[in-house]
């Protein structure tokens, strides 16, 4: 009984260890997959990897100028998503107004590695109320 208990127990945590090494090999990202907001790289070009799957807010600044955020997106292995509320719209009513969201990223592969797409709100005005975005592999 024992050693069925050990061998079950080494094929869990084979396999969690596997689940582990394949969601870190996906948090690579290659030169190209860069996010900007007004201009600056959040994510890739320099900057950490920490901005990844990670809600964050825009500044204050951002917040409060009807014509910012800019936002650019570079590469087809990552997108961000922008929300009109703040925490990414966690907790927050579900109406669709309150609730709009904004994806920006080309998420094909079959595209130009050097892929850009950009968003700001003299595309959608809404958008100068953004509060909140996270940036996602695709």
């Amino acid at each position: 009984m024992m050693q069925r208990l050990a061998v079950v127990l080494v094929l869990a945590f084979t396999q969690a260890s596997a689940f582990s090494l394949s969601n870190k090999e996906k948090q690579k990202l290659d030169i190209n997959q860069i996010a900007y907001i007004e201009g600056q790289p959040v994510l890739g070009d320099a900057a950490g990897q920490g901005a990844l799957n990670q809600c964050r807010a825009f500044a204050d600044y951002m917040i409060n100028n009807p014509m910012k955020p800019e936002v650019k997106v570079c590469g087809t292995g990552i997108k961000m998503t922008v929300y009109l509320l703040g925490r990414c719209g966690k907790g927050s009513l579900n109406s669709a107004d309150l609730a709009h969201t904004w994806e920006i990223g080309a998420c094909d592969t079959g595209m130009s590695p050097k892929t850009c797409e950009g968003f700001d709100p003299t595309i959608d005005p809404r958008m100068g109320a953004a509060q909140s975005y996270i940036i996602e592999q695709c």
